[in-house]
């Protein structure tokens, strides 16, 4: 696919990634509250803090080696309520919608040929708003394309909500 086509196709990606650092750029962060901070850690910082263990934790669940321990971790992380969308491909499931699939794709081998180095996400960036964080995030898979967003939302220390901005 030549570079015109691919960005043909990204219709809204584009435009809501440049929203979104060009809100990082302009605006400060609020800052959000994620409930488990530890001592004199400011909101910001248990937010990002526990974006970043949910992201490792994704990473080590969906990767080569992944297991049903790693998976159950993952979704311990996740709020009973927990729900993940994907508006532009019109998805959105429940946790135990999730957590059901997650473990048979473990059991059926599904991760194996995904290596952590080429399709672990890495943070690019963070924009925070009350019991929230938008997060930027690519991998080395994705080399040439703007990073994927998607909003993490928190109840009482736990992710509530993970909402996918991109359609490619």
């Amino acid at each position: 696919m030549t570079r015109h086509a691919t960005a043909t196709r990204l219709v809204v990606g584009p435009l809501v990634v440049g929203l979104v650092l060009g809100t990082l750029s302009l605006f400060p962060a609020v800052l959000a509250h994620a409930g488990d901070a530890h001592a004199g850690e400011s909101s910001r910082a248990a937010v990002e803090r526990r974006v970043r263990e949910v992201t490792a934790a994704q990473n080590r669940a969906t990767t080569r080696g992944a297991n049903r321990d790693d998976v159950e971790r993952l979704y311990a992380m996740y709020s009973a309520d927990f729900v993940y969308e994907h508006p532009m491909m019109d998805d959105s499931y429940t946790r135990q919608q999730l957590l059901e699939n997650h473990l048979a794709g473990v059991d059926e081998g599904r991760y194996e040929r995904l290596t952590p180095e080429a399709y672990g996400y890495r943070i690019v960036g963070m924009m925070h708003g009350d019991d929230a964080v938008a997060v930027l995030r690519s991998n080395a898979q994705m080399e040439g394309q703007p990073p994927r967003m998607a909003v993490f939302e928190f109840r009482d220390g736990k992710v509530s909500r993970i909402r996918e901005y991109w359609n490619y």
